[in-house]
Parts: C-alpha cells; sequence; structure tokens
C-alpha cells in the first residue's frame, strides 16, 4: 500500500503568524497567545511536563516576541 504525501508551505505574514499563535494557544492551554508568550518568557511552562505547551511553543518563532 502507498502513502500519497501532499506536500505544500503555506508562508505566514507576521500577523498570521499571530493568528496562528493565538489559535493554538486558546486550542490546547485556554490563553491567548500574547499571555502564552508572556508565561514562555517567565518560564512558567514546561514543555517537557505538558506536551500542549511545547506543541505551542514551536509556534513562537511564527508569531510570538520577534513577530511583534
Amino acid at each position: 500500500m502507498a502513502a500519497v504525501i501532499q506536500e505544500s508551505v503555506q508562508e505566514l505574514n507576521a500577523q498570521e503568524g499571530r493568528d496562528l499563535l493565538d489559535r493554538q494557544a486558546r486550542r490546547y492551554l485556554g490563553m491567548s497567545g500574547e499571555d502564552f508568550v508572556r508565561a514562555w518568557e517567565r518560564g512558567e511552562l514546561d514543555p517537557d511536563r505538558d506536551q500542549h505547551v511545547a506543541r505551542v511553543s514551536m509556534l513562537i518563532p511564527f508569531g510570538g516576541a520577534d513577530a511583534r
């Protein structure tokens, strides 16, 4: 059985990156993207203890502090 893999890349501008981070932080952690980034920067979130924190933290380059 062969798998079909669709490869595509979607580029995001800064606002779209912030929106993506915000949506995922709300979905997985019940907090806004801004609140997530602030808590992350203060060291209040541990990606080793919560897979959702790990998942959302990967989006920081797309919509976190550097994209403001």
